[in-house]
Protein backbone atom coordinates (compact mmCIF):
# COMPACT_ATOMS: atom_id res chain seq x y z
CA UNK A 1 0.00 0.00 0.00
CA UNK A 2 2.45 1.97 0.58
CA UNK A 3 3.77 2.04 -2.96
CA UNK A 4 0.22 2.85 -3.81
CA UNK A 5 0.40 6.47 -1.54
CA UNK A 6 3.43 7.36 -2.86
CA UNK A 7 3.25 6.15 -6.31
CA UNK A 8 1.05 7.26 -9.68
CA UNK A 9 -2.30 6.79 -8.67
CA UNK A 10 -3.71 4.17 -11.41
CA UNK A 11 -6.73 5.50 -11.76
CA UNK A 12 -6.00 9.20 -11.61
CA UNK A 13 -6.71 9.49 -15.33
CA UNK A 14 -10.59 9.90 -14.52
CA UNK A 15 -9.96 13.26 -12.66
CA UNK A 16 -8.68 15.58 -15.07
CA UNK A 17 -11.58 14.04 -17.30
CA UNK A 18 -14.60 15.13 -15.02
CA UNK A 19 -12.79 18.34 -14.36
CA UNK A 20 -12.28 18.90 -17.85
CA UNK A 21 -15.51 18.19 -19.02
CA UNK A 22 -17.48 21.43 -18.95
CA UNK A 23 -21.19 22.04 -20.41
CA UNK A 24 -21.67 24.18 -23.14
CA UNK A 25 -22.63 27.25 -21.11
CA UNK A 26 -19.67 27.43 -18.60
CA UNK A 27 -17.12 27.18 -21.82
CA UNK A 28 -16.39 30.89 -21.84
CA UNK A 29 -15.86 31.10 -18.27
CA UNK A 30 -13.59 28.31 -18.10
CA UNK A 31 -11.39 30.26 -21.00
CA UNK A 32 -11.46 33.32 -19.42
CA UNK A 33 -10.36 31.66 -15.68
CA UNK A 34 -7.48 29.82 -17.69
CA UNK A 35 -6.04 33.55 -18.79
CA UNK A 36 -6.50 34.78 -15.75
CA UNK A 37 -3.53 35.04 -13.38
CA UNK A 38 -3.35 32.07 -10.20
CA UNK A 39 -4.10 33.09 -7.08
CA UNK A 40 -2.82 29.31 -5.21
CA UNK A 41 0.30 29.79 -3.61
CA UNK A 42 3.53 28.16 -4.94
CA UNK A 43 4.90 25.29 -3.56
CA UNK A 44 8.18 24.82 -2.72
CA UNK A 45 10.80 21.77 -2.51
CA UNK A 46 10.91 21.14 1.71
CA UNK A 47 14.56 21.17 1.56
CA UNK A 48 15.46 24.79 -0.59
CA UNK A 49 14.39 28.07 1.22
CA UNK A 50 12.00 29.99 -0.28
CA UNK A 51 14.09 33.00 -0.11
CA UNK A 52 16.74 31.50 -2.17
CA UNK A 53 14.40 30.64 -5.38
CA UNK A 54 14.21 33.59 -7.50
CA UNK A 55 11.27 34.92 -8.69
CA UNK A 56 11.64 34.02 -12.35
CA UNK A 57 12.55 30.68 -11.15
CA UNK A 58 9.48 29.89 -8.90
CA UNK A 59 8.10 26.75 -8.98
CA UNK A 60 4.80 26.70 -10.46
CA UNK A 61 2.17 23.96 -9.26
CA UNK A 62 2.11 20.78 -12.11
CA UNK A 63 -1.18 20.72 -13.79
CA UNK A 64 -2.20 17.27 -15.70
CA UNK A 65 -2.29 17.04 -19.55
CA UNK A 66 -5.82 17.92 -20.42
CA UNK A 67 -7.07 16.20 -23.83
CA UNK A 68 -8.48 19.13 -26.02
CA UNK A 69 -11.53 20.14 -25.29
CA UNK A 70 -14.97 18.99 -27.18
CA UNK A 71 -17.22 22.02 -26.91
CA UNK A 72 -14.05 24.47 -26.94
CA UNK A 73 -14.51 25.41 -30.37
CA UNK A 74 -17.92 27.66 -28.74
CA UNK A 75 -15.32 29.00 -26.20
CA UNK A 76 -13.11 30.42 -28.38
CA UNK A 77 -16.44 31.77 -30.47
CA UNK A 78 -18.06 33.70 -27.29
CA UNK A 79 -14.22 34.67 -26.38
CA UNK A 80 -14.05 36.33 -29.77
CA UNK A 81 -17.44 38.34 -29.64
CA UNK A 82 -16.56 39.10 -26.08
CA UNK A 83 -13.45 40.98 -27.20
CA UNK A 84 -15.46 42.46 -30.44
CA UNK A 85 -12.94 40.45 -32.72
CA UNK A 86 -15.44 39.48 -34.73
CA UNK A 87 -15.93 40.98 -37.95
CA UNK A 88 -19.03 43.60 -38.12
CA UNK A 89 -21.94 42.98 -40.10
CA UNK A 90 -21.87 46.35 -41.94
CA UNK A 91 -18.09 45.25 -43.03
CA UNK A 92 -19.25 42.48 -44.46
CA UNK A 93 -22.16 43.97 -46.43
CA UNK A 94 -19.24 46.21 -47.60
CA UNK A 95 -17.22 43.83 -48.91
CA UNK A 96 -19.86 41.83 -50.47
CA UNK A 97 -21.40 45.02 -52.32
CA UNK A 98 -17.95 46.31 -53.74
CA UNK A 99 -17.10 46.40 -57.14
CA UNK A 100 -15.42 43.21 -57.72
CA UNK A 101 -16.36 41.55 -54.66
CA UNK A 102 -18.80 38.80 -53.97
CA UNK A 103 -19.89 35.88 -55.93
CA UNK A 104 -17.44 35.60 -58.72
CA UNK A 105 -16.11 39.22 -58.14
CA UNK A 106 -18.15 39.86 -61.04
CA UNK A 107 -20.37 41.95 -59.79
CA UNK A 108 -19.61 46.13 -59.96
CA UNK A 109 -23.09 47.30 -58.89
CA UNK A 110 -24.35 48.08 -55.29
CA UNK A 111 -27.39 46.00 -53.98
CA UNK A 112 -29.60 46.16 -50.50
CA UNK A 113 -28.29 44.48 -47.80
CA UNK A 114 -30.49 40.59 -47.76
CA UNK A 115 -31.20 41.31 -51.41
CA UNK A 116 -30.84 38.59 -53.93
CA UNK A 117 -29.42 39.07 -57.04
CA UNK A 118 -32.54 36.96 -58.56
CA UNK A 119 -35.08 39.16 -57.03
CA UNK A 120 -33.64 42.85 -57.92
CA UNK A 121 -35.89 44.83 -59.32
CA UNK A 122 -36.61 48.35 -60.49
CA UNK A 123 -33.98 50.95 -59.72
CA UNK A 124 -31.22 48.23 -58.87
CA UNK A 125 -31.68 46.62 -62.48
CA UNK A 126 -32.14 49.66 -64.33
CA UNK A 127 -29.55 51.38 -62.83
CA UNK A 128 -27.52 48.69 -64.83
CA UNK A 129 -29.67 49.10 -67.75
CA UNK A 130 -29.39 52.35 -68.56
CA UNK A 131 -26.29 52.60 -70.57
CA UNK A 132 -27.08 50.39 -72.91
CA UNK A 133 -30.86 51.36 -73.09
CA UNK A 134 -30.41 54.96 -74.07
CA UNK A 135 -27.46 53.60 -76.36
CA UNK A 136 -30.36 51.26 -78.13
CA UNK A 137 -32.31 54.24 -77.66
CA UNK A 138 -29.79 56.57 -80.15
CA UNK A 139 -29.17 53.71 -82.69
CA UNK A 140 -33.05 52.88 -82.73
CA UNK A 141 -33.62 56.63 -83.77
CA UNK A 142 -30.63 57.13 -86.41
CA UNK A 143 -31.62 53.88 -87.92
CA UNK A 144 -35.43 55.11 -87.99
CA UNK A 145 -35.00 58.24 -89.37
CA UNK A 146 -32.61 56.45 -91.99
CA UNK A 147 -35.24 54.24 -93.04
CA UNK A 148 -37.88 56.49 -93.97
CA UNK A 149 -35.25 59.39 -95.21
CA UNK A 150 -33.49 57.85 -97.85
CA UNK A 151 -36.51 55.33 -98.67
CA UNK A 152 -38.46 58.24 -99.53
CA UNK A 153 -35.62 59.79 -101.41
CA UNK A 154 -34.89 57.11 -103.56
CA UNK A 155 -38.66 56.18 -104.61
CA UNK A 156 -38.78 60.22 -105.39
CA UNK A 157 -35.55 59.81 -107.45
CA UNK A 158 -35.60 56.20 -108.77
CA UNK A 159 -39.12 55.10 -108.24
CA UNK A 160 -40.65 52.19 -106.33
CA UNK A 161 -39.10 49.56 -108.40
CA UNK A 162 -36.07 50.45 -106.85
CA UNK A 163 -37.07 49.38 -103.95
CA UNK A 164 -36.96 45.62 -105.82
CA UNK A 165 -33.28 45.69 -106.01
CA UNK A 166 -31.75 47.96 -102.40
CA UNK A 167 -33.75 44.93 -100.66
CA UNK A 168 -32.26 42.38 -101.71
CA UNK A 169 -28.90 44.27 -101.43
CA UNK A 170 -29.72 45.47 -97.82
CA UNK A 171 -29.69 42.05 -96.96
CA UNK A 172 -26.79 40.89 -98.98
CA UNK A 173 -25.30 43.84 -96.78
CA UNK A 174 -26.32 42.25 -93.57
CA UNK A 175 -25.21 38.75 -94.20
CA UNK A 176 -21.91 40.55 -94.85
CA UNK A 177 -21.27 42.42 -92.24
CA UNK A 178 -22.58 39.37 -89.59
CA UNK A 179 -20.39 37.18 -91.45
CA UNK A 180 -17.41 39.86 -90.96
CA UNK A 181 -18.12 39.84 -87.06
CA UNK A 182 -19.20 35.85 -86.72
CA UNK A 183 -15.67 35.15 -85.84
CA UNK A 184 -15.09 37.46 -83.30
CA UNK A 185 -18.53 38.80 -81.75
CA UNK A 186 -18.09 35.93 -78.76
CA UNK A 187 -14.56 35.60 -78.66
CA UNK A 188 -12.77 38.92 -78.04
CA UNK A 189 -14.25 41.60 -75.72
CA UNK A 190 -17.41 43.14 -77.04
CA UNK A 191 -16.54 46.61 -76.05
CA UNK A 192 -13.67 47.03 -78.37
CA UNK A 193 -15.83 45.38 -80.99
CA UNK A 194 -18.61 47.61 -80.81
CA UNK A 195 -15.91 50.50 -80.92
CA UNK A 196 -14.48 49.01 -84.23
CA UNK A 197 -18.22 48.44 -85.70
CA UNK A 198 -19.63 52.07 -84.69
CA UNK A 199 -16.73 53.67 -86.24
CA UNK A 200 -16.88 51.92 -89.43
CA UNK A 201 -20.46 52.43 -90.11
CA UNK A 202 -19.46 56.17 -89.31
CA UNK A 203 -17.19 56.47 -92.03
CA UNK A 204 -19.16 54.67 -94.69
CA UNK A 205 -22.10 56.95 -93.80
CA UNK A 206 -19.77 60.39 -94.33
CA UNK A 207 -18.76 59.14 -97.62
CA UNK A 208 -22.07 58.44 -98.79
CA UNK A 209 -23.31 61.62 -97.19
CA UNK A 210 -20.35 63.36 -99.54
CA UNK A 211 -21.40 62.21 -102.43
CA UNK A 212 -24.84 63.07 -101.65
CA UNK A 213 -24.16 66.53 -101.42
CA UNK A 214 -22.06 66.54 -103.93
CA UNK A 215 -24.42 65.10 -106.44
CA UNK A 216 -21.92 62.28 -107.36
CA UNK A 217 -23.96 59.04 -108.15
CA UNK A 218 -26.83 60.32 -105.49
CA UNK A 219 -28.94 57.19 -106.76
CA UNK A 220 -26.22 54.21 -105.14
CA UNK A 221 -25.42 56.91 -102.39
CA UNK A 222 -28.72 56.99 -101.29
CA UNK A 223 -29.44 53.40 -101.48
CA UNK A 224 -26.46 52.90 -99.44
CA UNK A 225 -28.00 55.07 -97.32
CA UNK A 226 -30.88 52.78 -97.22
CA UNK A 227 -28.29 49.83 -96.71
CA UNK A 228 -27.02 51.36 -93.60
CA UNK A 229 -30.04 52.14 -92.04
CA UNK A 230 -30.86 47.99 -92.39
CA UNK A 231 -27.45 47.66 -90.42
CA UNK A 232 -28.43 50.15 -87.96
CA UNK A 233 -32.47 48.73 -87.39
CA UNK A 234 -30.81 44.72 -87.22
CA UNK A 235 -27.54 43.87 -86.80
CA UNK A 236 -25.62 46.47 -84.32
CA UNK A 237 -28.75 46.34 -81.75
CA UNK A 238 -28.03 42.59 -81.86
CA UNK A 239 -25.08 43.50 -80.55
CA UNK A 240 -25.79 45.43 -77.90
CA UNK A 241 -28.54 42.98 -77.28
CA UNK A 242 -25.61 40.79 -76.41
CA UNK A 243 -23.62 43.56 -73.91
CA UNK A 244 -27.10 42.88 -71.88
CA UNK A 245 -27.86 39.52 -72.20
CA UNK A 246 -23.89 39.49 -70.84
CA UNK A 247 -24.56 41.45 -67.58
CA UNK A 248 -28.24 39.94 -66.74
CA UNK A 249 -29.18 36.57 -66.49
CA UNK A 250 -32.21 34.60 -67.12
CA UNK A 251 -34.27 35.61 -63.86
CA UNK A 252 -33.21 39.22 -64.37
CA UNK A 253 -34.00 39.55 -67.95
CA UNK A 254 -37.39 38.89 -67.76
CA UNK A 255 -37.55 42.33 -65.55
CA UNK A 256 -35.86 43.97 -67.17
CA UNK A 257 -35.71 43.74 -70.89
CA UNK A 258 -39.35 45.14 -71.48
CA UNK A 259 -38.29 47.82 -70.08
CA UNK A 260 -35.56 48.12 -72.48
CA UNK A 261 -37.43 47.65 -75.17
CA UNK A 262 -40.09 49.92 -74.05
CA UNK A 263 -36.94 52.83 -73.32
CA UNK A 264 -35.59 52.16 -77.10
CA UNK A 265 -39.10 52.98 -78.64
CA UNK A 266 -38.23 56.85 -77.39
CA UNK A 267 -35.65 56.47 -79.90
CA UNK A 268 -37.59 54.44 -82.58
CA UNK A 269 -40.47 57.21 -82.20
CA UNK A 270 -38.48 60.39 -81.50
CA UNK A 271 -37.01 59.36 -84.83
CA UNK A 272 -39.51 58.67 -86.97
CA UNK A 273 -41.58 61.59 -85.35
CA UNK A 274 -38.30 63.96 -86.89
CA UNK A 275 -39.09 62.73 -90.27
CA UNK A 276 -42.54 63.37 -89.90
CA UNK A 277 -42.00 67.10 -88.75
CA UNK A 278 -38.82 67.96 -90.89
CA UNK A 279 -40.44 67.97 -94.35
CA UNK A 280 -42.70 71.01 -93.01
CA UNK A 281 -39.37 72.58 -91.10
CA UNK A 282 -36.53 72.25 -93.25
CA UNK A 283 -38.69 73.32 -96.28
CA UNK A 284 -39.10 76.82 -94.46
CA UNK A 285 -35.66 76.96 -93.31
CA UNK A 286 -34.71 76.00 -97.10
CA UNK A 287 -32.42 73.18 -96.10
CA UNK A 288 -32.32 69.60 -98.31
CA UNK A 289 -33.96 66.78 -96.42
CA UNK A 290 -31.07 64.61 -97.03
CA UNK A 291 -29.42 66.38 -94.73
CA UNK A 292 -31.17 64.87 -91.54
CA UNK A 293 -29.19 61.70 -92.61
CA UNK A 294 -25.98 63.25 -91.22
CA UNK A 295 -27.57 62.18 -87.65
CA UNK A 296 -26.08 58.74 -88.09
CA UNK A 297 -22.83 58.77 -88.33
CA UNK A 298 -22.55 61.40 -85.19
CA UNK A 299 -24.83 58.72 -83.32
CA UNK A 300 -22.32 56.11 -84.09
CA UNK A 301 -19.17 57.92 -83.02
CA UNK A 302 -20.95 59.11 -79.66
CA UNK A 303 -21.97 55.50 -79.13
CA UNK A 304 -18.75 53.92 -80.15
CA UNK A 305 -16.79 56.43 -77.75
CA UNK A 306 -19.23 56.54 -74.72
CA UNK A 307 -20.70 53.12 -74.15
CA UNK A 308 -17.29 51.08 -74.09
CA UNK A 309 -16.21 53.42 -71.17
CA UNK A 310 -19.27 53.17 -68.93
CA UNK A 311 -19.67 49.69 -68.94
CA UNK A 312 -15.48 49.22 -68.48
CA UNK A 313 -15.08 46.52 -65.83
CA UNK A 314 -18.36 45.10 -66.12
CA UNK A 315 -19.51 41.78 -67.37
CA UNK A 316 -20.43 42.89 -70.57
CA UNK A 317 -16.84 44.08 -71.50
CA UNK A 318 -15.96 40.23 -71.41
CA UNK A 319 -15.22 37.73 -73.91
CA UNK A 320 -13.61 34.16 -74.93
CA UNK A 321 -10.15 33.27 -74.33
CA UNK A 322 -10.01 31.03 -77.03
CA UNK A 323 -9.81 31.77 -80.48
CA UNK A 324 -11.47 30.52 -83.01
CA UNK A 325 -11.50 30.21 -87.31
CA UNK A 326 -14.77 31.28 -88.81
CA UNK A 327 -15.66 27.69 -89.67
CA UNK A 328 -14.90 26.78 -86.01
CA UNK A 329 -17.26 29.59 -84.96
CA UNK A 330 -20.02 28.63 -87.58
CA UNK A 331 -19.55 25.03 -86.55
CA UNK A 332 -20.20 26.28 -82.72
CA UNK A 333 -23.55 28.03 -83.46
CA UNK A 334 -25.07 25.49 -86.17
CA UNK A 335 -24.17 22.40 -83.23
CA UNK A 336 -26.12 24.48 -80.63
CA UNK A 337 -29.04 24.73 -82.96
CA UNK A 338 -29.24 21.20 -84.47
CA UNK A 339 -28.44 20.29 -80.64
CA UNK A 340 -31.94 22.19 -79.35
CA UNK A 341 -34.79 20.23 -82.28
CA UNK A 342 -37.12 23.43 -81.17
CA UNK A 343 -34.41 26.04 -81.88
CA UNK A 344 -34.77 24.53 -86.11
CA UNK A 345 -37.88 24.89 -86.25
CA UNK A 346 -37.74 28.04 -84.60
CA UNK A 347 -35.31 29.59 -87.47
CA UNK A 348 -37.18 27.81 -90.03
CA UNK A 349 -40.76 29.60 -88.42
CA UNK A 350 -38.61 32.78 -88.68
CA UNK A 351 -36.99 32.52 -91.70
CA UNK A 352 -40.76 32.22 -93.60
CA UNK A 353 -41.90 35.14 -90.83
CA UNK A 354 -40.01 38.08 -91.62
CA UNK A 355 -39.87 36.87 -95.22
CA UNK A 356 -43.49 37.23 -95.31
CA UNK A 357 -43.02 40.51 -93.51
CA UNK A 358 -40.26 42.40 -95.30
CA UNK A 359 -42.26 41.05 -98.57
CA UNK A 360 -45.39 42.94 -96.48
CA UNK A 361 -43.61 45.88 -95.93
CA UNK A 362 -42.43 46.46 -99.25
CA UNK A 363 -45.34 46.10 -100.62
CA UNK A 364 -46.64 49.03 -98.31
CA UNK A 365 -44.02 51.50 -99.33
CA UNK A 366 -44.37 50.52 -103.08
CA UNK A 367 -48.46 50.66 -102.91
CA UNK A 368 -48.02 54.25 -101.31
CA UNK A 369 -45.38 55.53 -103.70
CA UNK A 370 -47.90 55.14 -107.00
CA UNK A 371 -50.48 56.34 -104.82
CA UNK A 372 -48.67 59.79 -103.94
CA UNK A 373 -46.92 59.69 -107.06
CA UNK A 374 -43.61 59.36 -105.59
CA UNK A 375 -43.92 62.91 -103.78
CA UNK A 376 -40.67 62.83 -101.42
CA UNK A 377 -41.96 64.99 -98.63
CA UNK A 378 -45.47 63.72 -98.54
CA UNK A 379 -44.69 60.49 -98.49
CA UNK A 380 -41.83 61.13 -95.85
CA UNK A 381 -44.53 62.89 -93.94
CA UNK A 382 -47.53 59.76 -94.16
CA UNK A 383 -44.48 57.06 -93.68
CA UNK A 384 -43.30 58.80 -90.36
CA UNK A 385 -46.64 60.00 -89.11
CA UNK A 386 -47.93 56.44 -89.24
CA UNK A 387 -44.89 54.65 -87.95
CA UNK A 388 -45.19 57.30 -85.22
CA UNK A 389 -48.41 55.81 -84.33
CA UNK A 390 -47.94 52.49 -84.42
CA UNK A 391 -44.87 52.91 -82.27
CA UNK A 392 -46.86 54.39 -79.63
CA UNK A 393 -49.23 51.76 -79.29
CA UNK A 394 -45.93 49.47 -79.21
CA UNK A 395 -45.18 51.09 -76.25
CA UNK A 396 -48.46 50.68 -74.65
CA UNK A 397 -48.69 46.97 -75.48
CA UNK A 398 -45.23 46.96 -73.83
CA UNK A 399 -45.81 48.55 -70.82
CA UNK A 400 -49.20 47.25 -70.36
CA UNK A 401 -49.51 43.89 -72.22
CA UNK A 402 -46.35 42.09 -73.04
CA UNK A 403 -45.41 41.03 -69.93
CA UNK A 404 -48.91 39.47 -68.98
CA UNK A 405 -49.07 38.06 -72.08
CA UNK A 406 -45.83 36.49 -72.00
CA UNK A 407 -46.36 34.94 -68.38
CA UNK A 408 -50.06 33.23 -69.10
CA UNK A 409 -49.09 31.81 -72.75
CA UNK A 410 -45.27 31.53 -72.23
CA UNK A 411 -42.89 32.58 -74.80
CA UNK A 412 -42.88 29.90 -77.85
CA UNK A 413 -46.60 31.15 -77.14
CA UNK A 414 -45.75 34.49 -78.08
CA UNK A 415 -43.87 33.88 -80.87
CA UNK A 416 -46.65 32.08 -82.56
CA UNK A 417 -48.19 35.19 -82.40
CA UNK A 418 -46.17 36.67 -85.33
CA UNK A 419 -46.79 34.64 -88.15
CA UNK A 420 -50.21 35.06 -87.44
CA UNK A 421 -50.50 38.67 -87.64
CA UNK A 422 -48.65 38.63 -90.57
CA UNK A 423 -51.42 36.30 -92.62
CA UNK A 424 -53.96 39.29 -91.30
CA UNK A 425 -51.21 41.64 -92.68
CA UNK A 426 -51.01 40.44 -96.13
CA UNK A 427 -53.89 40.12 -96.65
CA UNK A 428 -54.88 44.00 -96.00
CA UNK A 429 -52.39 44.50 -97.63
CA UNK A 430 -53.51 42.39 -100.75
CA UNK A 431 -56.94 44.47 -100.75
CA UNK A 432 -55.54 47.84 -100.15
CA UNK A 433 -53.17 47.68 -103.29
CA UNK A 434 -56.05 45.94 -105.28
CA UNK A 435 -58.15 48.73 -104.63
CA UNK A 436 -55.39 51.41 -104.34
CA UNK A 437 -56.78 52.05 -100.67
CA UNK A 438 -54.08 54.06 -98.24
CA UNK A 439 -55.99 53.31 -95.34
CA UNK A 440 -55.97 48.84 -95.61
CA UNK A 441 -52.34 49.73 -96.50
CA UNK A 442 -51.63 51.73 -93.17
CA UNK A 443 -54.03 48.65 -91.16
CA UNK A 444 -51.96 46.16 -93.15
CA UNK A 445 -48.65 47.60 -92.15
CA UNK A 446 -49.80 48.00 -88.60
CA UNK A 447 -50.73 44.42 -88.19
CA UNK A 448 -47.03 43.29 -88.98
CA UNK A 449 -45.15 46.36 -87.38
CA UNK A 450 -47.22 46.42 -83.70
CA UNK A 451 -46.33 42.80 -82.47
CA UNK A 452 -42.79 42.51 -84.17
CA UNK A 453 -42.06 45.63 -82.37
CA UNK A 454 -43.62 44.77 -79.00
CA UNK A 455 -44.22 41.36 -78.08
CA UNK A 456 -42.41 39.18 -80.63
CA UNK A 457 -39.13 41.39 -79.93
CA UNK A 458 -39.41 40.46 -76.26
CA UNK A 459 -39.73 37.27 -76.67
CA UNK A 460 -37.07 36.60 -79.17
CA UNK A 461 -34.72 38.33 -76.15
CA UNK A 462 -35.90 36.29 -73.55
CA UNK A 463 -35.22 33.34 -75.48
CA UNK A 464 -32.05 34.25 -76.67
CA UNK A 465 -31.19 34.80 -72.80
CA UNK A 466 -31.23 31.01 -72.44
CA UNK A 467 -28.20 30.66 -74.99
CA UNK A 468 -24.75 30.39 -73.67
CA UNK A 469 -22.54 33.12 -73.12
CA UNK A 470 -20.38 32.25 -75.56
CA UNK A 471 -22.51 30.94 -77.90
CA UNK A 472 -25.68 33.93 -77.72
CA UNK A 473 -24.18 36.74 -80.68
CA UNK A 474 -23.60 33.99 -82.65
CA UNK A 475 -26.65 31.93 -82.69
CA UNK A 476 -28.59 35.56 -82.22
CA UNK A 477 -26.76 36.50 -85.55
CA UNK A 478 -28.33 33.44 -87.59
CA UNK A 479 -32.24 32.96 -85.81
CA UNK A 480 -32.78 36.19 -85.33
CA UNK A 481 -30.62 38.48 -88.06
CA UNK A 482 -30.81 35.91 -90.37
CA UNK A 483 -34.05 35.78 -90.66
CA UNK A 484 -34.51 39.39 -91.59
CA UNK A 485 -31.78 39.25 -94.33
CA UNK A 486 -32.99 36.43 -96.17
CA UNK A 487 -36.27 38.37 -95.79
CA UNK A 488 -35.31 41.28 -97.13
CA UNK A 489 -33.55 38.98 -99.91
CA UNK A 490 -36.81 37.32 -100.54
CA UNK A 491 -38.92 40.11 -100.45
CA UNK A 492 -36.85 41.73 -103.24
CA UNK A 493 -37.88 38.24 -105.64
CA UNK A 494 -41.66 38.09 -104.62
CA UNK A 495 -42.05 41.95 -105.62
CA UNK A 496 -40.06 41.32 -109.25
CA UNK A 497 -42.71 38.59 -109.27
CA UNK A 498 -45.20 41.06 -109.33
CA UNK A 499 -43.87 43.33 -111.26
CA UNK A 500 -43.57 40.92 -114.02
CA UNK A 501 -46.85 39.62 -113.93
CA UNK A 502 -48.05 43.32 -113.02
CA UNK A 503 -50.32 42.38 -110.78
CA UNK A 504 -48.96 44.24 -107.56
CA UNK A 505 -51.52 42.54 -105.03
CA UNK A 506 -49.52 38.80 -106.02
CA UNK A 507 -46.79 40.20 -103.87
CA UNK A 508 -49.16 40.37 -100.53
CA UNK A 509 -50.35 37.26 -101.44
CA UNK A 510 -47.26 35.70 -101.16
CA UNK A 511 -46.37 36.99 -98.01
CA UNK A 512 -49.78 35.65 -96.86
CA UNK A 513 -48.39 32.27 -98.15
CA UNK A 514 -45.22 32.39 -96.60
CA UNK A 515 -46.96 33.04 -93.35
CA UNK A 516 -49.37 30.57 -93.28
CA UNK A 517 -46.54 28.11 -93.92
CA UNK A 518 -44.71 28.93 -90.73
CA UNK A 519 -47.43 28.60 -88.33
CA UNK A 520 -47.76 24.96 -88.50
CA UNK A 521 -43.75 25.11 -87.61
CA UNK A 522 -44.48 27.92 -84.97
CA UNK A 523 -47.40 25.24 -82.89
CA UNK A 524 -44.41 22.71 -83.03
CA UNK A 525 -42.06 24.87 -80.95
CA UNK A 526 -44.80 25.50 -78.53
CA UNK A 527 -45.37 21.99 -78.11
CA UNK A 528 -41.59 20.95 -77.77
CA UNK A 529 -40.30 24.13 -75.62
CA UNK A 530 -40.29 22.74 -72.58
CA UNK A 531 -38.73 19.71 -73.25
CA UNK A 532 -36.30 21.71 -74.81
CA UNK A 533 -35.23 23.41 -71.85
CA UNK A 534 -34.37 20.42 -70.50
CA UNK A 535 -31.03 19.64 -72.67
CA UNK A 536 -28.03 20.94 -71.03
CA UNK A 537 -26.92 23.20 -73.85
CA UNK A 538 -29.38 25.79 -72.46
CA UNK A 539 -28.01 28.00 -69.87
CA UNK A 540 -30.02 27.56 -67.00
CA UNK A 541 -28.33 30.66 -64.66
CA UNK A 542 -25.69 32.89 -64.70
CA UNK A 543 -22.48 31.28 -63.07
CA UNK A 544 -20.48 33.40 -60.15
CA UNK A 545 -22.93 35.71 -60.61
CA UNK A 546 -27.02 34.85 -59.43
CA UNK A 547 -28.89 31.96 -58.58
CA UNK A 548 -32.56 31.67 -60.04
CA UNK A 549 -34.55 30.61 -57.64
CA UNK A 550 -37.75 30.94 -59.77
CA UNK A 551 -40.63 32.60 -59.13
Amino acid sequence: MADDTNGDDSWDFLTPRKAKSPSPDSAATEVQASDAPSTEPVSRDATTPADTLPASAAPKPATPSVEPDAWDFLATRKAKVAAGETEPVSARAAVADSPGEGLGGSSAHKRARGELRADMGGPSLRRRAVPMAIALAAVAFAGFLTEIVASSQLIAIAGPQSLIVVYPLGGLGLLAAAFLQFRFIDQTARLPLLRIVTFGYAAVFAVALACIAGSIVPIAATALCLILGDQLNFLLPLLLWSLVGDEFNVAEGRKIFGWIVSMTYIGQVAGLGASAIAPALFTTLHLPLPLLLAANPIVCVVVGLVLPRVLRGTAAATGLVRSENLKESFAGAIEFINGVRVWRALLACSVLTFAAGMTAYISYVGGLGRIMDQDAAGLQTLLGSVAVVTFLICWAVQAFVAERLQDRIGIPGVLLLLPIFAVAAGILLMLGTAWGSVALLVAGVSFWNIPRWSIDQNARRAALALVPDERRARVSFIVDLGPNALGLILSGFFALLGLWFGWYALIPALAVLMAAVAIPLGIAVRRGWEQSLLNWRLRRRKQNRTLDFGD
